[in-house]
């Protein structure tokens, strides 16, 4: 796990989360928890800092994650045989073996595994590439050897046309500078249909921050594809809440999408794709 004493010890020295402009001792481990349960692609955030250095963690783990789940199902998907004279359904023994096989990879879903692409960190920062700031947070990437996560835009605000094709749709956006409304109007429509995340912070604490929010929910009001939970920090007077927002627009649960059937011939095309 790259999240441990020597971590927190890095971070914590570049970037003290305890400051009151800062204020993400709290935020930063839950950011880091919601990448690694719902495993972006692409992460957007705009104001770069201590949170920064839990995504990319979150994301190299993932990586790390995806690589060994995808062999130990290829393990226990090969011992099945040729799985195209398998007929599963829900109650066949033979599925209910496989899915619980695999230890990491024990109910994984060939599909997901049949799409795995390079996850990236984008993150925007106002601050120049040779402001000491920056060169600050460089040095605590390279300390953690997360630069392979990073991409670092420095010297101009947050912009979807700042970023390259490959970095669309945006699965997760974080928001600690400012700028609410805008940065929503103009990520929420390279925000994932399907699921896409948009985090903002200290949304409780100013008047302007709670607004910008009441705003968003009416701007989506009529399409409805717009969820909304605001966890406040009720011991702190700012710096005190994160505003998470989940866009559904195409999102159908799972319930609704898969089936034994589907599954298995997913499996099939995921041995294909690695044999």
């Amino acid at each position: 796990m790259i999240v441990d004493k020597e971590f927190l010890r890095t971070a914590r020295e570049a970037f003290s989360p305890f400051s009151p402009y800062s204020g993400t001792e709290h935020v930063a481990p839950l950011l880091y928890s919601l990448v690694r349960l719902t495993r972006p692609r692409v992460v957007v955030e705009c104001g770069s800092g201590y949170t920064t250095l839990f995504l990319l963690a979150a994301l190299a783990e993932n990586t790390a994650d995806m690589r060994e789940e995808a062999e130990l199902l290829r393990e226990k998907t090969v011992a099945l045989g040729d799985l195209n004279k398998l007929n599963f359904t829900s109650e066949d023994a033979a599925f209910i073996e496989w899915y619980g096989k695999g230890v990491k990879a024990c109910g994984a879903d060939p599909a997901y595994y049949l799409n795995m692409r390079a996850q990236r960190l984008y993150s925007f920062e106002e601050r120049e590439a040779d402001h000491e700031y920056t060169r600050r947070m460089r040095k605590a990437v390279e300390a953690l050897n997360l630069s392979d996560w990073l991409t670092y835009l420095n010297g101009a605000g947050p912009s979807p046309e700042a970023l390259p094709p490959e970095a669309f749709p945006i699965d997760f956006a974080w928001n600690d500078a400012h700028q609410y409304k805008e940065f929503f109007e103009a990520f929420w429509p390279a925000l994932n249909p399907k699921g896409g995340i948009m985090v903002f912070h200290n949304t409780v604490a100013r008047k302007y921050s709670w607004d910008a929010i009441q705003w968003m929910k009416a701007k989506r009001a009529l399409a409805n594809d717009l969820e909304v939970m605001t966890l406040p920090e009720i011991h702190k007077l700012d710096q005190n809440s994160c505003t998470i927002l989940r866009r559904t627009t195409k999102y159908q649960p799972q319930c609704l999408t898969r089936s034994p059937e589907e599954i298995v011939n997913n499996a099939v095309r995921f041995m294909q794709k690695i044999g």
